[in-house]
Parts: structure tokens; C-alpha cells; sequence
């Protein structure tokens, strides 16, 4: 799969889909009657090859009813802090490719202004980022999903 985003003054954004994972779905579907599952949150994301780990919205976190399974020491550009760790799935470029994959993986909450993620290098790791600087083109590659 291969995603593009341009380039601006604030960073390379691609659109990404945030919802529940397979297994919180089950153990919601299977407790209490009348558990809901929220419909996926759909925003843009913004690649931050700064960040140790992907940090989604409080708003987002707030909006999919997700558990803190535990905190985490956080640092960022304006100061430290506990932020909550949270599983989800992610899905990265869901507009642009009929073949994005969702990944699930644990992210950790923050206050995001104009955006529902972070995307840091847990998840960029899987994949080969090109910064096409004159261009103003991010180009980002993961390999096939295996079958």
C-alpha cells in the first residue's frame, strides 16, 4: 500500500480511521445488553517521525469510549505528563487505498489541536517514509499484507 501526503507549513497529514479493536468489539458484543460500539472516527493524522509512539486525541479516545489500560510518562514540545494508553485499531490512508490494512496497536492520549493523530515511528517503522522536500510530497510504503 502506498499513501501520499502533501507536504505543508504544518507537516505531511494523511486521513486515518480510528475504532475499536476486534477484540474489544467481541468483549462488548458478548457483556452487558445493549453495549453499544461507536462507529470509527475518521480525521487526519499527522506523520511525526519525532515521536516515540502514536498519540491519538483525547477527543477520539473520548468519542470511541476507550479504557486506559495503564499510564505512561509522556514528554512533549510544551512539557511532561501521565498520558493513558489505550488499544485501537488504526487505519491509515482508508480514502486512499481500497487495500489499507488496520493495525492494531496501543496509543497513548493527548490533547491534539486540528487533528485526531500522531502518527510516531511504532507505526512508521513498518513501513519506508520518503520526504520529498522540492516536491512537497511525504510518500509512505508498507509491504503487501501477507496472505
Amino acid at each position: 500500500m502506498v499513501l501520499t501526503a502533501p507536504i505543508g507549513r504544518a507537516g505531511a497529514f494523511v486521513e486515518v480511521e480510528l475504532s475499536l479493536t476486534a477484540y474489544e468489539i467481541h468483549r462488548r458484543q458478548s457483556g452487558a445488553a445493549g453495549a453499544s460500539i461507536p462507529l470509527p472516527i475518521r480525521g487526519r493524522g499527522l506523520l511525526d517521525t519525532g515521536s516515540e509512539v502514536s498519540i491519538i486525541s483525547n477527543v477520539a479516545a473520548e468519542a470511541l469510549s476507550l479504557d486506559a489500560m495503564r499510564t505512561v510518562p509522556v514528554t512533549t514540545s510544551t512539557g511532561t505528563g501521565d498520558g493513558p494508553v489505550y488499544s485501537a485499531q488504526v487505519t491509515l490512508g482508508w480514502n486512499q487505498s481500497p487495500r489499507a490494512r488496520a493495525l492494531e496497536t496501543n496509543v497513548v492520549g493527548q490533547p491534539l489541536r486540528g487533528m485526531h493523530m500522531l502518527i510516531g515511528r511504532d507505526i512508521l517503522r513498518h513501513g519506508q517514509l520518503t520526504w520529498d522536500g522540492p516536491a512537497a510530497v511525504a510518500t509512505l510504503r508498507f509491504p503487501a499484507a501477507a496472505n
